[in-house]
């Protein structure tokens, strides 16, 4: 007779096989997968839509499953071991010292962007987040810096349509979202006007590992007001060089990476 442990385990057993041919073999519907994992059509279904219910599989309009941009997160943290909050916190605090403002850590989860650091500005009127508070990536500086990084065709896959649009100032469309994405390839740096508070601008930078990939993005957040009066093109600057400093560090540089606005 099997135990409750032993079905737990055949299940997970089941659930991984399921991901591993979805890897391997792009979209499969339920029976498909059910032939290739060995179970029944509806322990397939059933796993399948567990799997969709947490981000790691989504389900085509034809019912097939492809793969969901929560298993990006995983293979993330393969790649990208090293303690990004250690390596970036010396830098964005002297970020913070030389710009007056706030200067935040940000990782890519799915078509989110969560912030995970912060150093504060000492201003009286300054913007601020929220740690652990996720937001529309293509709506901040952090996430379209670490968008640009991405083939379009996974950011795509990535992000919901319609696009979220949290204010007026939000981009709006696929194409449009190209097009920027494209800006802030050729400038080295992202820039947010408001797009996911009204009144709240900031410009984003990618980090990268040795091997070219987002991990992580810095940017400095600040008063949409203060925004131009401080100028786009010298804060993109500074928030370029801070994240190029951070992608050299020595961790990033060997190659030993974690996850990381």
């Amino acid at each position: 007779m099997a135990t409750a442990e032993g079905t737990a385990l055949s299940s997970v057993d089941r659930a991984l096989s399921l991901l591993e041919e979805l890897a391997r073999h792009g979209p499969l519907g339920a029976t498909e997968l059910a032939n290739r994992t060995g179970c029944a059509k509806a322990t397939a279904f059933r796993l399948a839509r567990t799997l969709q219910a947490r981000g790691f599989v989504v389900q085509n309009q034809d019912s097939s499953y492809r793969l969901g941009p929560r298993c990006l997160l995983l293979a993330t943290g393969v790649h990208t071991s090293f303690d990004v909050r250690r390596e970036a916190l010396p830098t964005m605090e002297a970020l913070r010292d030389e710009t007056g403002e706030t200067v935040q850590l940000t990782v890519l989860e799915g078509s989110d962007c969560v912030y995970i650091e912060q150093v504060t500005s000492s201003k009286p009127v300054r913007s601020v987040g929220t740690m652990g508070q996720r937001a529309p990536a293509h709506c901040v500086s952090g996430g379209l810096a670490q968008l640009s990084l991405l083939p379009f065709d996974r950011v795509r896959a990535l992000l919901s349509t319609p696009l979220p649009r949290p204010t007026a100032a939000s981009i709006p469309s696929l194409e449009r979202l190209a097009a920027e994405l494209e800006r802030v390839r050729t400038r080295g740096f992202a820039v947010n006007r408001g797009g996911f508070r009204h009144d709240v601008g900031g410009v984003g930078a990618a980090i990268i590992d040795a091997h070219g990939r987002g991990v992580a993005s810095v940017n400095i957040c600040v008063p949409l007001f203060r925004l131009e009066e401080l100028g786009v093109d010298r804060l993109g600057a500074l928030v370029a060089r801070a994240a190029a400093e951070v992608s050299q560090g020595s961790s990033l540089a060997a190659g030993a990476g974690t996850v990381g606005a």
